[in-house]
């Protein structure tokens, strides 16, 4: 497996955590629990750390080969 189809099995599955974060979302607007609604909001926080990381490392793989593989190895992560 090349490293682009890497890269494009990261995007498919990024989509999938996006997709999930909504129905996370749906359910938290739907709950009557606080506690519940707090439960949900942490998820969807996890969930898009998830997703943040996924497309770092989607853009990496998919741009490693642009200038010489390390391109991207001094800068930090936002």
């Amino acid at each position: 497996m090349t490293l682009y189809e890497m890269a494009q099995e990261y995007r498919a599955n990024t989509a999938l955590l996006e997709l999930r974060v909504k129905q996370l979302q749906a359910a938290q607007r739907r709950a009557r629990q606080k506690e519940v609604k707090y439960r949900l909001k942490q998820r969807v926080s996890f969930l898009r750390m998830l997703i943040n990381e996924s497309r770092k490392n989607a853009f990496e793989m998919e741009h490693y080969y642009d200038r010489g593989g390390d391109a991207y190895a001094d800068q930090r992560a936002v």
